[in-house]
């Protein structure tokens, strides 16, 4: 949790505004109300839209792979792909790479250096064969009263433990985790486990699901081909059926990671390098378009305590905010 200092931190809340499904690039600090605990603060910091120049303030993109085989053989692992999208474009941006099963592994912090990305894409394409140097691993924990099952992709568990181990590093910054997952979790564990503590470490999660246009595809040859000639679905269609539906609502869970951190979820009828490049086209341009308030607190309490920020836009007809809350430590 970053502790900001009254004497000379800013206590900052990031944010987008939508508008017909469109980022607004418009907007200025009169158009805001920024609230600390429910009182309006005087803004004091204020970066993005249209008028600003380059931004102050870095970003930090941790990319999270699913390491089981049903994900890193999508060919999501062309490092030349993610450096064209996102880092030649976006010089303030750096790169984590991680992997997770049932516990995340790091394979790089954050860096521009592309030696070192292409290294860990390489080991990370060749965890399960045992290529090294091996990454840093860490443990995860189950939230509490929750289950684990056979198998090991913790996706729940491992997307607070990437949020975490992001928000540790020093400094203010955008921080940001680009997941790619099937959605298919071998714990018990819901999103709303952990968005929470996600939201209030200041990161949002931007899922992506892959496999899901198969489900689709599976339910329907279900309905066409699973009744007899009197209409009725035979058992063994029903069975498959209700498997199929469970494996949906779970890939359904998983995308909500983006909204209930103010991200969102990206669904891809099929997966390739055309595909993945329209993905972090998209991402580019969350970057483009956030914005960054801030206020600095007052000296007061001894004692440092939590402190919820909020954004509000000053009229409706201005947009809708995705993200603008955090919890600060002053």
């Amino acid at each position: 949790m970053p502790v900001f200092r009254a004497e000379s931190s800013l206590a900052t809340v990031r944010f987008h505004v939508l508008k017909s499904n469109r980022y607004v690039d418009t907007i200025t600090p009169k158009d805001i109300l920024l609230t600390e605990d429910g009182e309006q603060r005087k803004i004091s910091f204020f970066e993005g839209g249209r008028m600003s120049k380059q931004r102050s303030v870095p970003i930090e993109l941790t990319l999270l792979f699913d390491i089981s085989g049903s994900v890193t053989e999508e060919g999501l692992l062309d490092f030349v792909t993610y450096k064209t999208a996102l880092l030649d474009g976006l010089p303030g941006v750096t790169l984590a790479v991680y992997g997770f099963d049932a516990s995340l592994k790091r394979f790089c912090r954050p860096t521009r250096d592309p030696a070192v990305l292409t290294e860990a894409f390489r080991r990370i394409q060749n965890y399960k064969t045992g290529a090294k140097p091996r990454p840093e691993v860490i443990k995860l924990s189950l939230p509490p009263k929750r289950k684990s099952r056979n198998g090991g992709t913790w996706i729940y568990e491992s997307a607070l433990a990437a949020a975490k181990d992001a928000a540790s590093t020093p400094g203010d910054a955008t921080r940001i985790i680009l997941m790619f997952s099937d959605g298919f979790a071998t714990t018990d564990a819901k999103p709303k486990d952990v968005t929470g503590e996600i939201s209030d470490l200041g990161v949002t999660i931007y899922p992506v699901a892959l496999g899901h246009q198969k489900i689709l595809e599976r339910i329907k040859h279900v309905m066409e081909t699973g009744y007899n000639k009197q209409g009725i679905m035979n058992d063994g269609a029903k069975t498959r059926l209700f498997q199929l539906e469970q494996q949906q609502n779970e890939i359904l869970e998983y995308a909500s990671l983006g909204e209930l951190t103010g991200g969102r979820s990206f669904d891809p009828p099929m997966m390739n390098l055309m595909m993945i490049r329209t993905i972090l086209g998209a991402m580019a341009g969350a970057v483009r378009f956030e914005y960054v308030i801030g206020f600095q607190p007052q000296a007061g309490e001894d004692k440092p305590r939590k402190h919820k920020l909020a954004v509000k836009l000053a009229s409706k007809e201005l947009g809708k905010v995705t993200g603008g809350t955090r919890v600060v430590v002053h």
